[in-house]
């Protein structure tokens, strides 16, 4: 799904017009991404835990030339998604 289909979908769901609707999820979009890039969590009840964690440096080896290379630490964004999710994804999958 892309964005011009979420917003199709949730303007139908909540009887909004598309542009309100775009508007809405540009916001909050927005605003995930300040609390995050702050340091924040972000917790969604029944749904996950949005949260950056710093991913600790590596060192690399190129397998051909056996190269190594250190890569540094970066902050990358995880997502925690609660049991309920996991089980509606797993009996969707069946």
């Amino acid at each position: 799904m892309d964005n011009k289909e979420l917003i199709v979908k949730l303007s139908r769901s909540t009887k909004a017009t598309q542009e309100k609707t775009k508007e809405f999820l540009d916001a909050f979009v927005e605003e995930i991404s300040d609390k995050l890039g702050a340091g924040n969590h972000i917790e969604f009840l029944d749904f996950g835990v949005l949260q950056t964690v710093v991913r600790e440096q590596k060192i690399i080896t190129n397998p051909k030339t056996q190269k190594r290379t250190l890569y540094p630490p970066k902050n990358v964004v995880e997502l925690k998604v609660t049991k309920s999710v996991k089980e509606h994804i797993k009996n969707i999958q069946k």
